[in-house]
């Protein structure tokens, strides 16, 4: 079993236990474990969970004038499964998370797929820097103006159809190198004590949570 594929389970296993499971100081342990292990990010991880915020207090004001109670849960629940995720991939790029699916034996065509949305996204991301740093260099500054939404258009419209050319020129390259729909990785990542330790004290926790459930 690969590393990214033990941080897939961990996070599944972490998400269930706080969505489902009546809240509890024990959660924050899995959290404190994480953070120690990325302790050199500790702000860039808070400054991401920051912003997405933004969303959930949107999602939490709907269901505060309905249940204040379940709103506040929501907005704790939400912010630890984020919190979590966003620790223990922080350095992902998403790639990690296709070596995990490949690691628990999904679908070949499922993990392929993946692979190539994240290729994709890599590369229309790189575009749109360059875009958008090539505007600066002409002087382009953002307003309300017809010029800047037709800017903005082209731009977007530009974007759709360099996604369409490039999924086509990567099928067209994969199908001359005889592609039959597996991805293959190479296994370079090394489990650590706290990656193991972490996995467990999440276990543990929910075993407990659940055996006090049923007892």
């Amino acid at each position: 079993m690969t590393k990214e594929t033990i941080f897939l389970i961990t996070v599944f296993l972490y998400s269930v236990l706080v969505a489902f499971f009546q809240l509890s100081y024990f959660f924050l342990f899995p959290i404190f474990i994480v953070l120690i292990k990325e302790k050199d990010y500790i702000f860039n991880i808070l400054k991401k969970l920051f912003f997405l915020n933004f969303f959930i207090i949107v999602l939490v004001l709907f269901v505060f004038f309905q249940n204040k109670t379940e709103a506040v849960e929501l907005f704790f629940r939400t912010n630890l499964i984020l919190l979590f995720s966003i620790s223990l991939f922080y350095k992902s790029k998403g790639y990690d998370i296709v070596r995990g699916l490949d690691g628990l034996k999904i679908s070949a065509k499922v993990v392929s797929v993946f692979y190539f949305t994240i290729c994709l996204i890599d590369y229309l991301l790189l575009d749109f820097k360059k875009t958008k740093d090539s505007l600066k260099a002409r002087g382009f500054s953002a307003n309300t103006s017809m010029f800047c939404y037709e800017t903005y258009g082209n731009i977007i419209a530009m974007i759709f159809i360099k996604a369409l050319k490039k999924s086509e020129d990567v099928k067209c390259s994969m199908n001359a190198r005889g592609f039959v729909d597996k991805i293959y990785f190479l296994n370079i990542s090394n489990i650590g004590f706290l990656d193991k330790f972490l996995f467990f004290s999440v276990l543990i926790i929910l075993l407990k949570v659940v055996y006090e459930l049923f007892s």
